[in-house]
């Protein structure tokens, strides 16, 4: 097998793993390298500031700053910051094939002299434009009213110009695909499917649940529910915390555990107790990585009421892998990942009243018949074990990569001279900058779009 030199681009560094899209990326780079492959991430500095070139695990980290000033100073640095410093990467040692995973620092790469000969794989994980729209007011960077526009017609033409530059798109999964399509029109022989995944080795069944309840100052005699979101509106909690009212009537002694933070904390606490729920829903905030597969393991049930996106969900294959069963509304991909496991794992209805019944019969179902119970565990483990463990999944991404590398797939599209719209449009002034064109209509990716 040839030993391939691999540059991978990123908008996020894996230097700090603190949501899914840094998780995806540094498993891929490091299970790569530990393949053989000569892998260099090129990245923006989680901080706004680069760190000290960095070697982990055999995975060479370069990071470049970025400025937050305004959206168009954020894009203008992000984009030629990553192209100055692929520049000088690629001078010093060359590379065989891109892997770009975020669409500002991959326009700038993309763009660049050094790499316009160079084949590229697009990982398109989530649509930019859709995730910034679904965090607009989350954070004082995703912005509404004429700088969310922009933002939006930044992100749209910058993933645009890579999918368009990329010989091989790669997708999570089908919704994935159908997005490619609704956003930009993206034929699907152009994409390739490589799951999302998990570590299976760190994420696997307790031997002693109790042990694991009783170490987390958990009740070892009340069925615990299980989420672990962004506290933002559309992961769908507050309906949630609506439908434990019914819930708690038919199973009294259920308690839900919701870990993450975020802006609707404050308000879904209050919800919490203008429902009388205090006895029933406890908040844990951030849950630390290293903890996660406790907290998994722990409880019976883990829930997933996402209202839009969800490209894939590694929480659910984390808590599969557990040995824990997942409830999630039919939203994105995640029938594509519970119904080949047991089509009772998704909701009939992503509705408050919907979502009691349906976690009361599982509930009723896992408490009446403990083999039954125990079977379906085991039965969860196998589908994570099989479809989802990184390296198979990396095998995947390795296969594509090689592929891509020695030319086996389609030319990309020629995008002319490196200054494309959106350099000329953040590059002069702010002003102009609000002429580029958007990302059209707005796209409503709800569970009626699903593929």
């Amino acid at each position: 097998m040839k030993r391939l030199r691999i540059v991978a681009t990123a908008d996020v560094s894996p230097l700090a793993v603190i949501g899914g899209a840094e998780r995806v990326l540094w498993e891929h780079v490091r299970r790569l390298a530990r393949r053989g492959h000569d892998v260099r991430v090129l990245c923006r500095g989680a901080t706004g500031e680069p760190a000290p070139r960095t070697i982990r695990e055999g995975v060479e980290i370069v990071e470049f700053a970025s400025m937050r000033r305004s959206p168009v100073d954020f894009v203008r640095t992000a984009v030629f910051g990553a192209r100055r410093a692929v520049t000088e990467l690629l001078a010093a040692r060359g590379a065989d094939v891109l892997n770009v995973y975020q669409p500002l620092s991959g326009y700038g790469v993309l763009g660049s002299a050094a790499a316009r000969r160079l084949p590229a794989l697009y990982s398109f994980m989530s649509p930019a434009p859709l995730e910034y729209r679904s965090r607009q007011r989350m954070t004082v960077h995703h912005r509404t009213g004429a700088a969310g526009l922009v933002g939006l017609a930044a992100l749209w033409m910058a993933e645009r110009a890579c999918l368009r530059r990329a010989a091989r798109v790669q997708v999570h999964s089908d919704f994935s695909r159908a997005l490619l399509w609704k956003l930009y029109r993206m034929p699907a022989e152009r994409s390739v499917t490589i799951s999302g995944g998990v570590d299976v080795e760190r994420f696997r069944p307790a031997r002693d649940r109790r042990d694991v309840r009783a170490a987390l100052g958990l009740p070892l005699d009340r069925p615990i529910l299980l989420t672990v979101r962004n506290l933002e509106a559309r992961m769908g909690l507050d309906t949630l915390i609506e439908a434990m009212v019914p819930l708690a009537r038919r199973v009294p002694g259920v308690l839900l555990l919701v870990g993450g933070s975020g802006s609707r904390r404050a308000a879904l606490e209050a919800l919490v107790g203008a429902l009388g729920l205090d006895k029933h829903v406890a908040f844990l905030g951030f849950v630390p990585e290293a903890e996660l597969p406790s907290h998994y393991q722990a409880a019976d049930v883990f829930v997933l009421p996402t209202r839009e996106l969800e490209g894939f969900g590694l929480v659910t294959a984390e808590a599969l892998a557990c040995g824990t069963p997942v409830l999630g509304t039919r939203v994105g991909a995640t029938p594509e990942l519970l119904d080949p496991l047991d089509a009772g794992l998704v909701f009939h209805e992503a509705t408050a009243e919907a979502m009691a019944a349906d976690l009361g019969a599982l509930l009723a179902r896992l408490l009446a018949d403990p083999a039954g119970a125990e079977a379906l565990r085991t039965a969860c483990r196998r589908h994570a074990e099989t479809r989802f463990g990184w390296e198979r999944v990396v095998d995947d991404l390795e296969a594509t990569l090689i592929d891509i590398a020695a030319g086996g797939a389609p030319a990309p599209a020629d995008l002319g001279p490196c200054e494309g719209p959106l350099d000329r449009a953040v590059r002069p002034a702010a002003g102009r900058a609000s002429r580029s064109p958007g990302p059209g209509a707005p796209v409503n990716v709800s569970a009626r779009q699903r593929p």
